[in-house]
C-alpha cells in the first residue's frame, strides 16, 4: 500500500480493501456508501481485520485449553510459549495489582491482551493493518475496561461499596469532612473516566502515529517515480532500509502496548476494589464490630479488632 496519496489514507479504515493503489487493485467490502454525507458504513477493513484476530486466538488457545483440561503437560516450544504469556498476565500483573481477587479477572486480562496484542501485529503484516490504530476501536476496548471495573465492584461489594470508594477517607471533624466528600467526590468519579478514555487514546496514538510514520517514508518512493534514476534508486533503498529498521521498533511497540493496556486495567481495576473494600470494612467497624464474635468485642472498642485491621 506504498502508493496510497496520503499516509492519512494508509492508516484510516475503510469499506474496500486496497492492494495495489498503482493499478487500482481493490476488493469492495459489504457497506452503504454515501451516506450522511460520508464514507458510510458497513463490513469495513477493521472488521475483517478484528475477527481474524480473534480467530488466531481461538486457534491457538482452544487446543492448549483441551490439553490443559485433560491434565496433559504442554510441550513443546510453541505450546509453551503461549502457556507462558497467560502466566506472565496473572503472576506478573493481575495478581500484584488486584490482589487476591485477581483470579476472578484474570480471564478478561488475558483476552484483552491477546486480542490488542494481535490486532498490533496484524498491522506488520503487508495489505493487512491494524485496527488498533483506530480510535473507535480503542475507544470501546477502553468502555470495556471501564465497565469490568464498576460491574467487578459493584458483583464484589455492592453499589453502596462502590460508590463510598470514590469518597477519600479523611481524618476530620463530621463539619469539615462532609463539604470536602462532596467536592471530591465527582473529581474521583470523573476521574476514573477520564483514566478508562485516556487508556483508548493512548494506543490510539501510539499506533496511528507509528503505522504514519512507516507510510510516510515509503510514500517518498512514488514521490521520487519516474525522475533520475539514480536519485529513485538512492530514495527506494533508503526508504526500505528506514522501514526496515522502523518495523522493528514497532514490534516492540506493538507488544509494550498490549502490556501496557493490560497493566493499567488492572491497576485501575485494583485500586478501585481496594477503597471499595476499605469502604465496606470502615462500615463494619462503626456498625457492625461488636457483631461479629463475643472474644473479639473488648479489642473492637480501642479499634484494634479485625475489622479494623
Amino acid at each position: 500500500m506504498i502508493f496510497a496519496a496520503t499516509a492519512v489514507e494508509h492508516v484510516l479504515d475503510t469499506l474496500s480493501w486496497h492492494l495495489f493503489e498503482s493499478v487500482h487493485l481493490e476488493i469492495p467490502l459489504p457497506g452503504i456508501r454515501g451516506v450522511f454525507h460520508g464514507d458510510g458504513f458497513g463490513i469495513t477493513k477493521y472488521t475483517l481485520l478484528m475477527l481474524l484476530a480473534g480467530g488466531l486466538i481461538l486457534w491457538i488457545y482452544l487446543p492448549l485449553a483441551k490439553k490443559i483440561q485433560t491434565g496433559e503437560a504442554p510441550t513443546g516450544k510453541f505450546w509453551n510459549l503461549f502457556e507462558s504469556i497467560l502466566t506472565f498476565i496473572r503472576d506478573e500483573v493481575a495478581k500484584p495489582y488486584i490482589g487476591k481477587d485477581a483470579d476472578r479477572y484474570v480471564p478478561y486480562l488475558w483476552t484483552v491482551f491477546l486480542f490488542v496484542l494481535f490486532c498490533n501485529l496484524l498491522g506488520m503484516v503487508p495489505f493487512l493493518g491494524s485496527p488498533t490504530a483506530s480510535f473507535s476501536m480503542t475507544l470501546v476496548l477502553a468502555t470495556g475496561t471501564y465497565l469490568l471495573i464498576t460491574a467487578g465492584t459493584i458483583s464484589r461489594f455492592g453499589f453502596k461499596a462502590y460508590a463510598f470508594s470514590f469518597a477519600p477517607h479523611m481524618e476530620m471533624p463530621l463539619a469539615m469532612k462532609i463539604p470536602m466528600i462532596l467536592m471530591l467526590w465527582p473529581i474521583e468519579f470523573v476521574g476514573l473516566l477520564i483514566k478508562c478514555f485516556v487508556l483508548s487514546v493512548r494506543l490510539f496514538a501510539n499506533m496511528f502515529a507509528g503505522h504514519m510514520v512507516l507510510a510516510t517514508i515509503l510514500l517518498f518512493i512514488p514521490a521520487v517515480r519516474n525522475t533520475n534514476p539514480t536519485l529513485e534508486w538512492s530514495v527506494t533503498l533508503a526508504s526500505v532500509l528506514g522501514v526496515t529498521a522502523l518495523s522493528l521498533l514497532e514490534l516492540f511497540v506493538a507488544f509494550l502496548q498490549a502490556y501496557l493496556f493490560t497493566f493499567l486495567t488492572a491497576l485501575f481495576l485494583g485500586g478501585v476494589l481496594e477503597h471499595a473494600e476499605h469502604a465496606v470494612h470502615g462500615h463494619d467497624d462503626h456498625g457492625h464490630g461488636h457483631e461479629e464474635s463475643p472474644d473479639a468485642g473488648a479489642e473492637d472498642v480501642h479499634g484494634h479488632g479485625t475489622a479494623a485491621h
